[in-house]
């Protein structure tokens, strides 16, 4: 529900990313000033104060964890010193949180939903909001030093009283636990096993195969001894359908990694023998199944590579049968499909023409059009070939979105009478007083082609959507409220932006805030009217998560650049 209510803002972002994923080198904006950095620094501040306004504790934790990895880019120091602030803030909510929560002797079976509103279940939820927030402290200190990150993570744990409570929190946040370890490992690979240990005290799932593939990538020693703890925790567990599919998926990495290893050089992720005995381990439960009880299909591919004789039993017992047109699965034929090359007849005689081949050449001669050395003649073939095979298009975002890149290009080569030639073409397909979905998608997109070819005609357009935008969103918010008796995710008339795991503030900033390209062009172009434009939302908490994507997209500059290049 709440990301429906957050649907507008979020069409921004996706539709200014969208519509650069191409984008070339050529076409990428100046790099940030100094000048321009410690102008949004001080912005920054400002916004730091806007969030001390926010009336929900959730909310100003959160987004000041945010402004707190934003300050890092600029100055580590302050940036320390405030996330010290927010760790302590925290700590002090999730302690007054179990204190409640002890003094009325709840425990887990207590969860409220809906419109339970006894204390116990307000309570609760107010617990499991702050559990939120910590997975978005976590993230945000995680950009920047995952290890303190982690111990972060760690340790408020043991802020929980109750075992009982602890227990399911620790086994819940379980895959949130290993996607850290993973951002330990990019760095601290050694750290990360010894973190990953831990783990496998709950048990081995598929995350650890994720977190040893990242380990292993940067240190293959490192790597296969945490590979080696895996293989000695399946072999101690009972072994259930579950556990099968993740030796099944052991095996399998293993092997290609055994052919990957003679090649390369490096010590395997798993070694044969330990992969031999899985194989074991695995085919005497297969075989101990009833026939029927198990797709025995799905384990022999595994077990066969390490042990052939097992595989060739437990195809004897399911009745499978080996490299025939009908295979007999659980006594039923599965006949093969004949393959399209064997049946297609030919068109006329003649093989038929794949027309995407045209599509194909004119984009790539696209990628060249942003050089100054290229012929204004050949350039306009170029352009005009382009313009064709868009014309063509069904989808009229698709269009908007082609048109902008092609624009961005030309305006990269200093054609700006052609690249605004383009745009009006862009701008033609668009509603200018857009009500619906796809309205607003079409504007963003024009808007974000705009702010690479010619960004001061891109600030009027978003100046105009953000101001109708504003009632969609208020809109939102009243329906949101109305459905949300309990306050789960709008408490006192304030979108919990913390609720959700730090999935919200996170994405935002990070995963859509990949359109960078376009908001910090628009920053070079006129920082002031960039400023304006997140003002423009009446709503304190929508505003504030606009200022940090302008904030990502300019203190990230050089972040982003050495991410690329490392």
């Amino acid at each position: 529900m709440f990301r429906r209510i957050i649907l507008p803002l979020i069409l921004l972002l996706t539709g200014l990313q969208i519509a650069f994923a191409q984008t070339t080198d050529a076409e990428k904006p100046k790099t940030v000033t100094d000048d321009l950095r410690k102008q949004a620094v001080q912005f920054l501040r400002e916004t730091g104060s806007e969030v001390g306004t926010l009336r929900s504790l959730e909310n100003r934790i959160s987004l000041s964890s945010e402004l707190a990895g934003l300050m890092w880019f600029s100055d580590e120091k302050e940036a320390a010193t405030m996330y010290l602030t927010v760790i302590n803030d925290f700590k002090q909510l999730l302690a007054e949180y179990d204190s409640q929560m002890t003094a009325l002797g709840a425990v887990p079976a207590d969860v409220g939903s809906g419109v339970d509103e006894s204390e116990k279940s307000r309570v609760m939820r107010k617990f499991i909001k702050a559990l939120g927030v910590r997975q978005q402290i976590a993230l945000s200190l995680a950009e920047h030093d995952p290890t303190l990150a982690y111990n972060f993570y760690y340790d408020t744990l043991s802020l929980v009283s109750n075992a009982e409570f602890r227990e399911q929190i620790d086994q819940r946040d379980s895959y949130f636990e290993i996607q850290l370890m993973k951002l330990i490992a990019a760095k601290e690979p050694a750290k990360a096993a010894d973190f990953g240990r831990r783990t496998l005290a709950k048990g081995v799932n598929w995350s650890h195969l994720e977190l040893l593939r990242t380990i292993y990538a940067k240190d293959a020693d490192k790597g296969a001894e945490f590979g080696v703890e895996i293989v000695k925790k399946l072999r101690a567990d009972k072994l259930t359908s579950e556990t099968a599919y993740t030796i099944v998926s052991v095996l399998q990495e293993g092997a290609a990694g055994l052919e990957t290893a003679k090649k390369s050089g490096k010590r395997p992720m798993f070694a044969e023998a330990d992969l031999r005995d899985l194989s074991e381990t695995l085919a005497q439960f297969v075989l101990a199944q009833e026939a029927g009880s198990i797709d025995g299909v799905s384990f022999i591919g595994s077990i066969e590579r390490f042990s052939p004789s097992r595989a060739a039993q437990i195809r004897t017992k399911f009745a499978i049968k080996t490299k025939a047109a009908a295979t007999t699965v659980n006594n039923e034929t599965v006949t093969s499909a004949p393959s399209i090359e064997a049946v297609a007849p030919p068109v006329d005689g003649k093989v038929p023409v794949d027309t995407r081949k045209e599509q194909a050449d004119t984009m790539e001669k696209l990628q060249k059009l942003s050089s100054k050395e290229l012929p204004k003649e050949e350039r306009d073939k170029i352009v005009a070939d382009a313009r064709k095979i868009i014309a063509g298009l069904g989808n009229k975002q698709e269009k908007i979105m082609a048109l902008s890149m092609i624009a961005s290009q030309v305006a990269a080569a200093g054609d700006k009478e052609l690249a605004a030639e383009i745009m009006r073409d862009a701008e033609r397909l668009v509603n200018p007083a857009p009500k619906s979905y796809r309205d607003f998608m079409e504007i963003w997109f024009l808007a974000s082609g705009y702010a690479q070819a010619d960004p001061e005609k891109a600030f009027p357009i978003l100046d105009d959507a953000l101001f109708r935008l504003n009632d969609t969103l208020t809109a939102f918010i009243k329906v949101g409220e109305f459905m949300d008796e309990s306050g789960e995710m709008i408490e006192d008339g304030e979108v919990q932006l913390g609720a959700l795991g730090g999935s919200m503030v996170n994405g935002l900033t990070r995963e859509l805030g990949i359109a960078n390209g376009p908001i910090r062009a628009l920053a070079i172009a006129d920082f002031d009217k960039t400023k304006a434009l997140a003002n423009r939302f009446d709503r304190t908490e929508v505003r504030i998560l606009a200022k940090l994507l302008i904030l990502r997209a300019v203190l990230g500059d050089e972040a982003a650049k050495n991410q690329a290049t490392s």
